[in-house]
């Protein structure tokens, strides 16, 4: 086992005095040993030569229990790791790494803070490989990042091998001073602070490593340490993020619990490097799946409670992407999470209340994606409605209200993007879900189908505009996707049924016989179009539409 208390006895100086004080003869101690075959015959041979000992402390490793039964073993494993957190907490006092440096910012500050510095960080970074970030700022960290003793600490990096191979040897501190916030200060460090960082990893790995060992890994850090602010964490995927702060913050408590107590210290760099590159470790990488297309990638989907959002949603998320909903509907958008968080995990989705013709709720929908995600790559703009009535029917109110959600919503929410994928530089990219009704006139539908060709014509606009930053911007359009819309489930369905003179239960086949291909579209098959348009199969394209509508000559993109 490797709880804290122990871990914090394991890799003090003096660990083999401490815990011959905390547990007598009945836990003994051997030092540092890596995993494997030598360290069971060291344990067998401990237990032949100390048949009273339960149990036995290996430095800067963790412990090992054993009894007569399954039971016996797991309550000592309990009574002894119980002992250590009750000798710890008795003994510590005042505060911890010698208390705090700078002050702690509010909870506001501070997620602002990690929203203006994960994205930059993430398009620094992901030059090899898409990379998933995860923000802490809980009070361990908080704690630890404030401090007097944090640089000094986080140099000498974590002490178990459970905790650096997922950390990395040590984390990078980011320059930032909370009592005199300059964040576009820290921003325009972050390059030389983070190619230094690999410089400084390269050496190591040159410095330590063997005939045989396999060649570098990625040199950015895992981990990133931001005074007054908290952790940020960076992994291949949100998962192995989330967990390797976890990990960083047992190696905290460690920390906290060791240099109270004693002298803390980490395992020397060519220990470190021998468990981070040991070839049982590299064969157990390379058995690894091949990642998926979208792994690594962020999608934001408006419209993400509807059918088509929905469909689109789980398209993206079964090829590897992490996935935000954003709707207006509370009640379908907390249905839509439930259902793509037991398919998948809860890891990889969120999602926000955000109103397309909202410009703070925009903003703030954004925002949620940078600090829960780390930035964004994708953004499927489907929020929608529709409407039909005569032109002399046609009131101004339902007019703004098509050109509201339609064209200004879908201009909000792309420069929102916009904003990020030119500030992230990464590239970025932007899928329209317009409609047969932007390139083709219907009756009775003229708010409908101007707002709709205004979207394709911005789409248009936006390729010219994005093409110099690898910003791609397309378009898919559909027709009659009756199953799963919230489309079709108000007004519109009847209506449309009223302008084609016929009852609503004929609406599909109609549409179906009105193709050229005589067949239905579901939401599904607008999922697999955007699915198209937003993985690297479509890498070479940008403001081109994709009709999905079971062919119609009328709406043939000329």
């Amino acid at each position: 086992m490797h709880p804290d208390a122990i871990i914090a006895i394991a890799a003090s100086s003096d660990s083999k005095a401490l815990t011959q004080e905390i547990f007598g003869g009945e836990i003994g101690w051997l030092p540092w040993k890596r995993p494997g075959y030598e360290l069971g015959l060291w344990l067998g041979k401990f237990c032949e030569e100390n048949p009273n000992a339960r149990g036995v402390i290996l430095e800067s490793h963790g412990l090992f229990t054993w009894g007569d039964t399954a039971k016996e073993s797991y309550e000592t494993t309990l009574e002894i790791i119980n002992k250590a957190m009750d000798w710890l907490d008795a003994r510590i006092q005042g505060p911890a790494f010698g208390g705090p440096k700078v002050k702690t910012l509010g909870a506001d500050e501070r997620r602002a803070v990690a929203e203006k510095l994960m994205p930059k960080i993430r398009g620094m970074i992901s030059e090899t490989e898409g990379k998933l970030g995860h923000f802490d700022d809980q009070p361990a960290v908080l704690e630890f990042v404030g401090s007097n003793r944090l640089e000094d600490l986080a140099a000498l990096g974590t002490s178990c091998p459970d905790h650096f191979l997922r950390t990395k040897i040590r984390p990078l501190v980011i320059d930032f001073d909370p009592e005199s916030p300059d964040i576009d200060n820290t921003v325009a460090g972050l390059e030389d602070a983070i190619a230094a960082y690999r410089a400084d990893y390269a050496a190591y790995y040159e410095r330590c490593k063997h005939d045989n060992s396999p060649a570098m890994r990625d040199p950015n850090a895992v981990i990133y340490l931001v005074p007054g602010v908290g952790m940020i964490s960076f992994a291949k995927d949100k998962a192995t993020a989330r967990i390797s702060a976890e990990f960083y913050v047992n190696a905290i408590n460690v920390m906290r619990g060791a240099s109270s107590v004693s002298t803390y210290q980490g395992l020397s760099e060519q220990e470190a490097f021998d468990i981070e590159y040991w070839l049982l470790e590299e064969a157990k990488l390379q058995r690894m799946p091949k990642p998926k297309p979208l792994a690594g990638k962020i999608a934001l989907v408006t419209g993400g409670a509807g059918g088509i959002g929905k469909a689109t949603a789980f398209r993206l998320a079964g090829e590897g992407a992490c996935v935000v909903l954003a709707d207006i509907d509370d009640a379908a958008l907390a249905t839509a999470k439930d259902e793509l968080s037991s398919v998948f995990s809860k890891d990889i989705v969120r999602s926000v209340h955000l109103n397309v013709t909202d410009e703070a709720e925009v903003a703030s929908g954004f925002s949620e994606a940078v600090t829960e995600f780390g930035g964004l790559d994708i953004l499927v703009s489907n929020a929608g409605l529709a409407s039909s009535a005569p032109i002399e029917d046609t009131t101004l109110d339902l007019w703004d209200k098509n050109i509201a959600i339609l064209a200004t919503g879908y201009f909000l929410v792309s420069r929102e993007a916009f904003r990020l994928f030119r500030y992230q530089n990464a590239g970025g990219n932007v899928v329209f879900v317009s409609s047969k009704n932007g390139l083709a006139a219907s009756p009775g539908a003229a708010a409908y189908c101007t707002a709709k060709a205004a979207e394709i014509h911005l789409a248009r606009c936006l390729a010219l505009e994005g093409a110099s930053a690898q910003i791609r911007v397309n378009t898919v359009n559909p027709d009659a996707v009756l199953r799963g819309s919230k489309i079709w489930t108000g007004e519109w369905k009847e209506q449309r049924a009223a302008a084609y003179k016929m009852s609503t239960d004929e609406l599909e086949a109609h549409y179906r016989e009105r193709s050229m291909l005589k067949r239905s579209v579901f939401p599904e098959d607008i999922a697999e179009a955007i699915y198209f348009l937003a993985s690297d199969m479509s890498a070479k394209s940008t403001g081109n539409i994709i009709n999905v509508d079971a062919g119609n000559a009328v709406s043939f993109p000329r």
